[in-house]
Parts: structure tokens; sequence; C-alpha cells
């Protein structure tokens, strides 16, 4: 799948783009495509608002000079006999009020009308690339961290800054363009320095515009990379304490910090660059201007009035300009931020649905791997891996690390797609059905279950949203969680902290099963679910997932091979293929690879 087909699952009838298991659509490669496409949709008519608002506050570089020389030449008329020189200017300044008026009306609706729709706009596109982010294959979270994400999402919503800059830049070359015709119409060298200075600022802008443009990425992806590390750093809080890391951290930090610096630094250096050298040259301009005016003032050839409007334009056109080069900065250092952020969150997505994918219809729960291969890189991990686990048997899966056991239940949960062969549940080939029916039909619980930094009720509703009290209060109890839960300050309305760091362990697993019970999905997998508790919890927990496994289909990886004994069938791995398999009796019997495992274990936990 290329970068211009970069698929995603959305109702082609809903306003707001959504993530939905039918249709597929194309996300565009080009950011502002994306802008167009989906963040404006539905919003055009204030967007068309705010641009005709813009322009009426814009025009008053045009029309101040013009009322400021009507002004000065009351002063040059003869008044009319029959009215005071008030009488005669009050139509002037009546004019001058109103207008100013106007201006001050349109600037205020004009901030109302983008202080509506800009939030809103934002939210939209957050949401939507958030809602990308979680319909991404496993492969994109691979070395990702959720720190870079959040900030690259919001890097792309504040690209729509650029709106007002480009409005900005738009209006003041057609103001500028307006002033010179009018200056030509007073006198031309007066003119043509104008049209020198503005050529130059524009040569020179173009110039500076790729560097500037290239340091802005650098250095904006610098602060992204040290975003992701500071997050990264700070949610291990507890493994910097247990370990006094914190100098480690600081000199972890260190490096990306100083490049984050300079690469700020000469970013900035650049945009300083970009408007302090034409400032020079407006400077001198402005002599020249002003030697010209008097010039052609003792000439005869040039009326206060006209000297008043040329001065008014000059340092209302460069100050225009001035505003052209202030903005183009930001808008480069913006948008090179968003389009680096969005070219990178928008990569191909590597496991979808096809199209229309039926849901996974389980009815009696048999899995059955047929002809398994599955490479990571240049490794082959799984090689023709062949395994039928029956309706409702519970099977445990042993063997050395790297043997493959971890590899398969990412396959039977489609985190990825194997090389070769099928996997089959109730006869339907997990490719053929719709990844969220097939994960709403297996409860998966790993070593470290996760927690939202959410109360205890929300974190066991997530296995079945909108769930009532009473199943919640069941599956806690079916669980052996509501005795804890109950003793906490808040009971179930109890923070549990980010990542669930105010439960222990064993606690975190209690959750975790109870919110597997509230699922109650035909197919249960556990990964070495046990292992880091101490045995008794463990033992605990052990009755909790005998209860759960009853009447599921069920595969349990675990390196703790006494948890295993009552299993209907022990699967034994080793270099992606099955060497063994039967109960715990029969392959003690045989003397084999279990047999080594289970005499090299040390208080029932297998040794590496």
């Amino acid at each position: 799948m290329g970068r211009k087909s970069v698929q995603i699952m959305k109702s082609n009838k809903q306003k707001n783009p959504k993530i939905q298991k039918n249709g597929k659509q194309i996300l565009p490669d080009s950011l502002w495509r994306f802008y167009f496409k989906y963040a404006f949709r539905g919003y055009w008519w204030r967007l068309f608002l705010y641009t005709v608002l813009f322009a009426i506050t814009m025009s008053d570089a045009v029309l101040y000079p013009m009322l400021q020389k009507a002004f000065i030449a009351l002063f040059e008329k003869t008044v009319p006999a029959n009215m005071s020189f008030l009488e005669f200017a009050m139509p002037t300044i009546f004019l001058f009020v109103l207008m100013f008026i106007l201006w001050d009306v349109c600037f205020y609706l004009r901030t109302t009308v983008f202080a509506h729709w800009k939030p809103q706009i934002e939210q939209k596109i957050s949401e939507f690339l958030t809602d990308y982010s979680h319909a991404q294959s496993m492969s994109f979270w691979t070395g990702r961290m959720a720190g870079s994400i959040n900030s690259q999402i919001n890097y792309v919503s504040q690209g729509l800054n650029c709106i007002e800059h480009f409005l900005r830049m738009f209006f003041s070359i057609g103001v500028i363009a307006i002033n010179v015709v009018l200056i030509l119409g007073i006198n031309k060298w007066v003119a043509i320095i104008f049209a020198c200075v503005f050529v130059f600022r524009l040569i020179f802008g173009i110039a500076m515009l790729k560097p500037m443009q290239n340091a802005a990425k650098a250095a904006s992806s610098s602060k992204s990379f040290l975003s992701g590390k500071i997050v990264d750093s700070v949610s291990n809080f507890s493994v910097v304490k247990l370990f006094a890391g914190a100098k480690i951290e600081h000199q972890h930090l260190d490096a990306p910090r100083k490049k984050s610096i300079k690469d700020t630094v000469k970013s900035l250096f650049l945009s300083r660059l970009f408007w302090s050298v034409p400032n020079i040259v407006w400077d001198i301009a402005f002599g020249c201007t002003l030697v010209l005016c008097i010039v052609l003032y003792m000439n005869g050839e040039m009326l206060l009035s006209d000297i008043v409007f040329t001065t008014s334009v000059f340092f209302s056109v460069m100050g225009l300009i001035a505003q052209i080069v202030n903005t183009i900065p930001p808008i480069v250092e913006a948008l090179g931020s968003a389009s680096k952020a969005y070219s990178e969150l928008v990569v191909p997505v590597d496991i979808t649905d096809i199209d229309d994918a039926p849901d996974l219809v389980v009815k009696n729960g048999k899995i059955e791997i047929k002809h398994l291969f599955f490479k990571y890189k240049k490794k082959w991990i799984l090689k023709d891996f062949n395994l039928t686990i029956k309706p409702g048997e519970r099977v445990g899966l042993v063997g050395p690390s790297g043997a493959g056991k971890t590899t398969l239940v990412n396959l039977l949960m489609r985190f990825y797609d194997p090389n070769k062969g099928d996997i089959l549940i109730d006869g339907q080939n997990i490719r053929d059905v719709s990844q969220d029916s097939l994960r709403k039909n297996i409860s998966f619980i790993p070593q470290e279950p996760t927690m939202f930094n959410r109360t205890l009720r929300e974190n066991i509703e997530y296995g079945k949203p909108g769930a009532t009290k009473k199943e919640i209060i069941s599956a806690a109890k079916e669980a052996s969680a509501h005795d804890f839960i109950m003793g906490t300050e808040k009971k179930y309305d109890s923070m549990v902290g980010d990542r669930g760091i105010k439960l222990s362990g064993g606690q975190r697993q209690r959750v975790a099963i109870a919110r597997a019970f509230l699922k109650n999905s035909p197919i249960l997998i556990l990964d070495e679910a046990t292992s880091a508790l101490d045995s008794e919890t463990e033992v605990a927990i052990q009755k909790s997932f005998d209860v759960l496994a009853r009447g599921r289909t069920t595969l349990a990886i675990a390196h703790r091979l006494s948890t295993l004994r009552n299993m209907d069938k022990i699967v034994v791995m080793k270099n992606g293929r099955i060497v063994e398999q039967g109960t715990h009796k029969a392959l003690l019997r045989k003397h084999g690879e279990y047999w080594r495992l289970w005499n090299m274990q040390s208080g029932g936990f297998l040794q590496e």
C-alpha cells in the first residue's frame, strides 16, 4: 500500500469522519488536502465570512492614508463663504469616525468567528487522528512513544494557525499593490522606491525560505523526540526511584536537550536574519523617500497633502511588508511541524479488514492453526506451525524465550498477519472477519495488565461498555476483587493512578480478571499472567482463572509450569515448532523437552 493509498475505516454517511468497520477511505498524503477534505468540511460558510471580514479590516491600510490626505487637503481648499471651516470639515470628520467604527466592528466580528470555529476544527482534527492512531496496526506502535504521538497530533491541529497568517499575507500583498498604484499617480519615482523595496524583500524572502523551512523541521523533530523521551522518563518514575536513577535520566536526556537547543537556536537565528536585513533596507529607503518629497515640494510638483499621503502610505506599506516578513517564519515553522507530524502519523495500515468484512460468530470456540509461518525481519519465528484447540479445551503453551509463544498469541489476536498459513475459529478464517469482532470474542490478560488513569468502575466496565452497576460488582466478586475495592477510599469510584500505579500487581490482575468476566468472551488467552506475583497472590489469582476458564476455550502461556498442571493439554514449543504435546503427567513420563524444563525449574519457575 503506497503513501497515496493509506486506508482507514470510515463511515461515508458521517459528517465527521470516524473509524468504522465497513467502508474504506483514502487518507490524503498532503497536509492541506487533509485539511480541505476533513477539517474544513461543514465550516466553509464560516471560513468565507471570516475571509470577508478580514478583507474589510485590512482595507484600512488603503483607506486610512486616503482619509488623511482628504483631511489635510481641507486646509488647502477655499472654504465657502456661507459656512464655517468646522462645518466645511464635518463631512470628512464624520467619514473618518464612520470608517473607524466599521473597522472596529468588523474586527470584533472577525475575531468572534475565528474564536468559535478554530477550536472546533482543532478538536475535530485531534479526534480524527486519535481515532486513526487507534485503528493502526501493532507495528505502528512498536518503537513509538505515546507522548510523541500526542505531540504530533497537536502539531497537525495547530497548523490551522497558518490560515490567519495566509490571509494576512494575501491581503497585504493586495493592499501594497493598490497603494503603489496610488503613489504612481502622484510621482513615479516614489512608486519606484516602493516597488524596489518590495521586490528586494520578496527575493530575499524566497531565498531564505528553504533554509528556514529545513531548520524549522529539524527543530520540530528535536522537540518532538525530546518530548517523547521526557514522557518516557517521567512515566517510569517508579523505576527511577528504585534505582536512584535521577542522574542517569539527567544524562540520558542531556543529548536530546542539547540537540533541541542547537536546532532551535539555528531556526531562530535564520528567522531574525530573515527580517533584520530587509528592515535596514527599509530605513534607507524611507530616508530617500523623505529627500525626494522635499525636492518635489520645493519644485512645486507635490502638495502638502500628497506628502502626508506618501509618508502615510510608506509606513503602511512598509508595515505590511514587515508583517509579511514576520509572518513567514511562524508559517514555515507551523507548517514544517504539522507536515512532518502528519507524514509520520499517516502511514499505511498493515493489518486491514477485507471489504464489508463480516463479524466473527463464535458458537463453540474451536481454534485451528494450519501451516503457520511468520518471519520478523530476516528471522523465522514460526515455521509450519500446526495446532488444534477443541471447544472449551484448556491448553498450556510452554517453551524457552524466543520459541514463538507470544508471537503465536499476537497472530491469533491478529495484531500481525502470518507470512503463510491460516488461523480459523469455528471454521472462519480470522483474515476474513472484522478485527473488532475477533477481539471482542477474545479475553486477553497479559502479565502486566494496563490500567487507565480512571476509576476502578471505569476500568472494569471497559470489558462491557454500558454495563450496569450490578454487573460490574458481580464481575468483581467473581474475580475476588470486590473486597479490596470496598476497602479503598471511594470504593468503585477510586482512581487507580497512571497505569494503575495505586494498585498492587495482584490487584491489577484482579481488575483485569473482572474486566474479562464482564466481557464474557468465549475464548480466553493468558500470557504469563501470574509469573510476576508472589506465591500467595498467585494461588488466589489462579483460582479466579480456573473459574474464568470454565466453558471457555483457553490458551495460557506460562514459564511457571506448576500453573499448567491442570490444563487439558500442554504444548511445548522450541524454535517456532511444536516438539511435544500432552497432559502434564504424560509429558513427564516421556522424559523429553517438558521433563527437561520441569527439572530446570527453581520454585516452580522456568529458568531461561
